[in-house]
């Protein structure tokens, strides 16, 4: 007969302990997030044989372990505070504990919590934008040389204004041309775009005052425009520049109106300039402002110096000059060299041609200058005639004359064609 263990060993039985079902915990509200969790489902353990919390009976007087079963927490990264642990004894008693703050590093509520607004600004755009910054910093500050170098220092205030503003630098660029001190400044500008003319960029423009500048020291002629020491002499100086800019007078033909006056009038003989002063009533003082006058076309004034030439070599060998004979000379085409050569000619010829024309005046045989001068440097035939004419009336006068011969004529004039006797 099979006999209970418990009874062979004097055990008593363990009695049968009831299930105990854990009360659900009550909602637990969060004061950080302001949001109220849910409670977990409760868990449910059964005590005895077979169970793994099996509870062992002991002896009376002892007392029983207990064993907790807990309503388990939310917890992110560490465990979530209890809800109430419960000790449960054989006794059927039950000793609560309040509710426990959350443990754990770094552990924190869980629940509906709004995430925090990033407001840090990205680094490569905060660098982006101090670059922008500086380059255009650095556009202005070259503008304000550029304008310096322009003698327009007095625009610099402008300049910052503008970039205080936040416009561009094309923008305060195109501002500032507008503005009284460059149009005093580049004043040969305005005065090409009232006539009709294309208005120049500023680098040609300077070049242009250089260039002039530069022809003028070469001929000794450097304070014509003006010393421009103090900023009134400057300004002075810019705006007698700026009259020649404004008549379209290139750096080519200042230099050309320059040397003609220089050379070909001012250095040249003393009858040359003697002739210019003569037609034209200019002095040696002021051929350099004759010359340099915009309104006077280049062409005319070559005219004027050759016609002085001409007129110089006529006063050279002793004879009259009129500004109206030079100038038709000069534009038929007769240079300084031609001059000398023909009126050195005429000086011989033309006294015995006059006196010759005097005697044969009654037959309508004139010969004067005018006429020497038609015949020997146009090559008029009417005055050639005239001039064989009087040859043949003093051979004619002559002939026959005992002792006459071609060599026996005074004059070279008259030796050149005719066989009669002297004069």
């Amino acid at each position: 007969m099979a006999t209970n263990p418990n009874q062979r060993e004097g055990r008593v039985p363990a009695p049968k302990i009831p299930a105990v079902i854990a009360k659900p915990t009550a909602p637990t509200y969060n004061p950080l997030s302001g949001m109220v969790a849910k409670p977990a489902a409760p868990s449910t353990f059964t005590y005895g044989l077979g169970n793994p919390l099996e509870t062992r009976v002991t002896k009376p007087g002892q007392t029983l372990p207990t064993t907790t079963v807990t309503s388990s927490g939310s917890s992110s990264r560490g465990s979530s505070g209890s809800k109430g642990s419960t000790n449960k004894t054989p006794g059927g008693t039950t000793d609560g504990t309040g509710d426990t703050g959350n443990t754990g590093d770094g552990g924190t509520n869980t629940g509906d919590t709004k995430p925090k607004e990033d407001t840090t600004e990205d680094a490569s755009l905060t660098y982006a934008k101090m670059q922008d910054e500086k380059a255009r910093q650095d556009a202005f500050a070259l503008l304000k040389d550029v304008f310096n170098s322009y003698g327009l220092s007095e625009l610099a205030a402008e300049i910052e204004s503008y970039m205080r503003e936040g416009i561009g630098t094309s923008q305060a660029t195109l501002r500032l041309k507008q503005s009284t001190a460059y149009k005093e400044r580049f004043y040969g500008n305005e005065l090409r775009r009232n006539a009709g003319l294309n208005v120049i960029d500023e680098a040609s423009y300077l070049d242009l005052e250089n260039s002039y500048s530069e022809t003028l020291k070469a001929y000794g002629l450097q304070d014509y425009f003006g010393v421009g020491v103090t900023p009134n002499e400057r300004k002075n100086r810019q705006k007698a520049i700026a009259d020649v800019i404004g008549k379209d007078i290139s750096a080519v033909e200042f230099k050309d109106r320059v040397s003609t006056a220089v050379d070909r009038v001012k250095m040249a003989d003393p009858a040359t300039k003697s002739a210019f002063q003569q037609f034209y009533g200019i002095g040696e003082a002021d051929l350099a402002k004759y010359f340099l006058d915009p309104s006077k076309s280049l062409v005319t004034l070559k005219e004027k110096a050759t016609a002085a030439e001409i007129g110089g070599a006529a006063i050279g060998q002793g004879l009259p000059a009129t500004a109206a004979s030079a100038e038709d000379l000069a534009k038929f085409g007769i240079s300084r060299e031609q001059a000398q050569v023909g009126y050195s000619t005429i000086a011989e010829e033309l006294p015995t041609a006059t006196k010759l024309g005097q005697i044969y005046d009654e037959e309508g045989i004139t010969y004067g200058q005018t006429e020497a001068e038609a015949a020997t440097f146009k090559g008029l035939a009417s005055a050639k005639r005239k001039r064989e004419q009087l040859k043949a009336r003093e051979e004619a006068a002559f002939q026959g004359s005992s002792g006459v011969a071609p060599a026996g004529l005074k004059t070279t004039y008259l030796r050149q064609s005719s066989s009669a006797g002297y004069f």
